[in-house]
């Protein structure tokens, strides 16, 4: 599998204005990739990378990345979309 991290920060505009954090991330063969965060996912990562600055991001690999979209992304799930065991 192959290891992916953050290469590049930079401060974006969403379609709707709302501010938004670009990470480029590079692949061990070189390809790169752009991830768009908006302000909940960002806040997560730098919480999670104990970082201040976006460029105390640089290095960080893409499971932080993965873990700060998810935190976004379930924001927006009901009680009712976890299933009970």
């Amino acid at each position: 599998m192959s290891q992916a991290v953050i290469t590049r920060v930079q401060l974006g505009a969403a379609h709707d204005g709302a501010a938004e954090l670009l990470l480029t991330l590079r692949f061990d063969g070189g390809g790169e990739t752009l991830v768009p965060l908006d302000h909940v996912a960002a806040g997560h990562l730098m919480s999670a990378c104990g970082a201040t600055q976006a460029d105390a991001l640089l290095g960080q690999g893409w499971e932080r990345v993965r873990d700060a979209l998810a935190t976004s992304s379930n924001r927006f799930a009901g009680p009712d979309t976890h299933p009970q065991g």
